[in-house]
């Protein structure tokens, strides 16, 4: 069975602004080409929080990226530095939770996933210094859907493999797989169809949500759901930075999705959500493969993929130049009721302390002890004064 600690970090940015010509920014920020017409090539993927980082080299460096299906490519602006990157114009971007930021758009000659070679790659220029957290997970950006669309992908989870293909019969895994249709809109979003009690919805599919199942505000009040929390804090992180909203939770009933029902499901949503989204988690119940050539999406169910129910200690954390803090409380769980606060610095969990010097690494070992315990013992600064809190997890019932 699966434990799951919930998502809330939406990393795809979206084009806003068309202040020269749309079909030119489009063209440029979706351009790529890949360079070899027969190719095979399978590379390692590191499960990072929900993020699937794999290696991307450009110029002389290979570095951390995040595989992204919802979102544009981008670099840090060290990259564009080094590698001479032009500014070809400025664009007007947002991310999922609807914040805006205006930055440069450029193309890369060459970029490589592993011996794979991609030319003339549409970039966004973007350090994300307004969501200092999305910087643990990748030290070069977002490798977005103007290369994944270029290409056959397979996303293999159980053994955490991502291969690509010039044609998808060079595939494995496809036996008892099921095909979807997916429609692309024209900024190339890809979206599939999926059951959520009952109702299909039409979902993007986005690796750039690190979760399973987040829905617009709009589509949440269909529902009359049986179980809802509402969060008190931070909204969604998105590339942009972060808002103040309550967000919800609820419990699903039913998720189906090429035949498959999965159970133990949750939905997200607030009033910022730009589009009902399928995440990264769905490659926890299939093998992944994408032919976005072909516009279509091929799911192998996994043997035994299962669930366990959602549980939460009723907080969430997020991390600024100061230190990791409470971000999130979940209203009625263990965290409001002991009486922790948004805002709280926290200085321990259970024996994992806060490590000024390496925050990244302090903050995805609370994280995992987050993700892994069922009671834990959590030591904060409020206002210079410490204090230490016993919490128990508890089910979404």
């Amino acid at each position: 069975m699966t434990k799951r600690l919930l998502s809330l970090l939406f990393v795809s940015l979206t084009i806003y602004s068309f202040g020269q010509s749309a079909k030119e920014q489009l063209k440029i920020a979706n351009a790529a080409n890949v360079a070899l017409t027969d190719f095979y090539e399978e590379v390692r993927f590191i499960d990072r929080g929900g993020y699937f980082i794999i290696p991307v080299t450009i110029g002389s460096r290979t570095y951390d990226y995040i595989f992204d299906t919802g979102g544009y490519n981008t670099v840090t602006t060290d990259i564009m530095t080094r590698n001479e990157l032009p500014e070809l114009m400025k664009v007007t971007v947002g991310s999922s939770n609807q914040i805006k930021s205006k930055i440069s758009l450029s193309k890369i000659p060459r970029l490589s996933v592993g011996d794979i070679p991609f030319t003339d790659v549409g970039v966004f220029g973007f350090d994300f210094n307004e969501s200092p957290i999305i910087k643990c997970y990748t030290n070069g950006g977002l490798l977005g859907k103007g290369v994944i669309r270029q290409s056959v992908w397979q996303i293999d989870y159980p053994n955490k493999i991502i291969r690509l293909a010039d044609n998808v019969s060079k595939m494995p895994n496809l036996e008892n797989s099921v095909k979807l249709k997916v429609e692309l809109d024209k900024v190339f979003n890809p979206f599939i169809q999926v059951e959520i009690d009952g109702r299909n919805q039409k979902f993007m599919l986005d690796f750039g949500f690190g979760g399973f199942i987040s829905l617009t505000e709009k589509t949440a009040n269909q529902y009359k759901f049986a179980t809802t929390i509402e969060t008190d804090g931070e909204g969604a992180i998105g590339a942009n930075g972060v808002n103040q909203e309550s967000m919800f939770i609820s419990k699903l009933t039913t998720v189906r999705i090429a035949g498959q029902n999965l159970d133990n499901q949750v939905a997200l949503y607030s009033k910022s959500n730009n589009y009902n989204l399928i995440g990264s988690e769905i490659a926890k119940y299939f093998i992944v493969t994408l032919n976005f050539i072909e516009k279509e999406l091929i799911l192998t169910p996994i043997a035994k993929a299962s669930v366990d129910p959602f549980k939460s200690f009723g907080v969430d954390m997020n991390m600024d130049e100061k230190g990791i803090y409470i971000s999130r409380i979940y209203k009625g769980l263990d965290g409001e009721i002991k009486g922790l606060q948004l805002k709280d610095k926290i200085i321990s969990v259970n024996a994992v302390t806060v490590d000024s010097l390496n925050i990244c690494d302090s903050y995805f070992k609370l994280r995992e002890t987050l993700h892994q315990m069922e009671s834990l013992i959590i030591k904060i600064n409020r206002d210079n004064v410490v204090k230490e809190f016993k919490l128990q997890k508890a089910e979404l019932k």
